[in-house]
């Protein structure tokens, strides 16, 4: 088994990744041709918990891993959903769209958003919901990236706000009378990039 979080381990059954840990406990992905994972799961089931693929994006989110979806692409930038915190982005090779703005925000900037777990008082979020704070009903301080329910009266959240406004205050779902929503600490720290 892999040790640590973004080893794998290949054979001739597949790949084995371990992914990145949540609540301090390891999650992995198996990678294997469709009649290999029908042979094995037979064995696997009687060992392993089967959970669906809500249950799996409630470990992501735990996680603090943003996964981008259609209605919140472009509305980010890499750092703002912690992306360089987990290895998701590298400063030193590739080309794509946004390039010069990652980079003068990474080397040069001081980042003033950043995403946040949360725990919201609702079952039906959907990422791209604005959210707003108690200091500024007017206009939205920030936006769900990911949701999925986590209990049967509440939500799981990744949420990508100012960081002045995750400092204290009131916060609340679609509106200023909106559902409240309880931030939650990360599983990694928040470091200041232009350091």
């Amino acid at each position: 088994m892999p040790a640590r979080p973004d080893q794998k381990l290949s054979n001739e059954y597949g790949s084995l990744l371990r992914v990145a840990d949540a609540n301090n406990a390891p999650r992995y992905q198996w990678i294997a041709p469709v009649e290999i994972a029908k042979q094995a799961w037979p064995k696997l089931s009687t060992q392993l918990r089967a959970v669906n693929t809500s249950a799996w994006r409630v470990t992501e989110i735990q996680a603090g891993i943003a996964i981008v979806i259609a209605s919140t692409q472009e509305k980010f930038v890499p750092q703002m959903i912690n992306f360089e915190l987990i290895g998701g982005v590298n400063f030193k090779k590739g080309c794509y769209p946004g390039q010069e703005i990652v980079a003068r925000s990474q080397y040069l900037g001081k980042l003033k958003r950043r995403m946040a777990i949360a725990l919201v008082h609702a079952t039906d979020v959907v990422a791209g919901t604005e959210v707003f704070h108690s200091d500024d009903v007017s206009q939205p301080c920030g936006m769900i990236v990911n949701a999925e329910q986590h209990q049967e009266d509440s939500s799981l959240a990744l949420i990508e706000m100012k960081l002045a406004d995750q400092e204290s205050g009131q916060l609340t779902l679609g509106s200023a009378t909106g559902a409240t929503i309880e931030l939650q600490a990360l599983p990694y720290a928040i470091t200041d990039i232009t350091q």
